[in-house]
């Protein structure tokens, strides 16, 4: 029996093959490739002659890099990835990765924490010649000593964090108005006293979601003086920490309802009280932000403002896609998607109560 063999693949020319063709060193044939206008013409002119004789101009790899089209966006992630409950960034990463994939795209992710050498890595990416855009997010622009990523030329979109003012498209959620939606709706079910609970401090999303919660409380008619803020970090911690100070407070003074700089505060501030022998929501009401997946199985389900991950994603894609082919040479600075308030177990009307202010 004769024993078949495979058909052999045609040869495709490397770089190494066009630079012995071209008599240059296979780095010249590099630049001359993706970098054109940064290698002297007669040397070019060669290179692309050699390339061609050998068929590797017809690589695709390597057409793309010669136009600048590589169909690659970059993604550069926050300082540092919080593990807990809310998960906003990675919920809109794996959409945007979704989206980029149905658009013929690929992803790279430049980095998993933000150092000097991160921030060199993902600079060496942008000017290399390899990436079609970059989605910042959450997180600000990477620089080394004068030189930062939006001197590379490239478009770039940031996600979650309004940098608008710098000039630089932004697909955000509608935090302020979004969090005033609650508030507006508790003081519509007999809730006067308030409080928040900050993320960390100087924070993009705490500082959007403190003002909402302030100017709701006005258009109620409730003093923003009579706000009990306490400090948080985002985290279930935070939460604990906050819990054992509303419970220093005395009974008349407690807020009865309580809004989260996000939902493991949230948690973290539910699990404390309950611990102590309150009850959520019969002593107090407490509304998160984010919309955490595990707060419609938690007992009492937890009440929250869903941010829709899904859409943050798919519009940032179709941004930043949209700016590299050229399509849009004015993109829209500020993208707001909106929220939607999700009222669960943990938030109960109350009846009027004797001393309680009145809008």
């Amino acid at each position: 029996m004769t024993k078949k063999t495979a058909p052999e693949r045609p040869y495709a020319p490397s770089i190494a093959d066009v630079a012995r063709e071209a008599g240059v060193a296979a780095s010249t044939v590099s630049r001359a490739l993706t970098k054109p206008g940064r290698i002297a013409e007669p040397t070019r002119l060669k290179v692309e002659a050699a390339a061609r004789k050998l068929g590797y101009a017809a690589n695709q790899a390597a057409r793309n890099l010669r136009i600048r089209q590589t169909r690659t966006i970059m993604v550069v992630l926050p300082d540092e990835l919080y593990i807990g409950a809310s998960q906003t960034v990675l919920e809109v990463l794996r959409s945007a990765a979704e989206a980029l994939t149905a658009k013929g795209y690929s992803l790279v992710i430049a980095n998993v924490s933000r150092e000097a050498q991160t921030d060199e890595h993902i600079l060496s990416l942008a000017f290399g010649g390899t990436i079609s855009g970059v989605l910042l997010m959450a997180t600000p622009i990477p620089s080394i000593g004068e030189r930062d990523l939006l001197q590379s030329g490239l478009p770039v979109v940031s996600l979650h964090f309004d940098m608008s003012g710098q000039n630089i498209p932004s697909v955000i959620s509608n935090d302020r108005e979004a969090i005033g939606e609650a508030v507006t709706a508790l003081a519509e079910i007999g809730h006067r006293r308030f409080a928040y609970i900050h993320g960390r401090k100087d924070n993009y999303h705490d500082i959007e979601r403190l003002r909402g919660v302030t100017e709701a409380l006005v258009r109620a008619g409730i003093s923003p003086a009579t706000l009990e803020t306490m400090q948080g970090d985002f985290s279930f911690t935070g939460g604990i920490d906050s819990g054992v100070h509303f419970l220093s407070l005395l009974p008349e003074n407690r807020p009865t309802a309580v809004l989260c700089a996000n939902d493991d505060t949230a948690i973290g501030f539910i699990k404390t009280v309950i611990d102590s022998g309150l009850s959520v929501p019969g002593d107090v009401s407490v509304v998160g932000f984010d919309g955490a997946a595990v707060g419609a199985f938690m007992t009492p389900s937890l009440s929250t403002v869903q941010q829709s991950t899904a859409e943050m994603g798919r519009q940032a894609v179709d941004l930043v896609t949209d700016m590299a082919l050229g399509d849009l040479p004015s993109p829209p600075l500020r993208t707001e998607i909106p929220c939607q308030l999700i009222l669960r177990q943990s938030v109960r009307a109350l009846p009027p109560r004797s001393g309680d202010q009145t809008p």
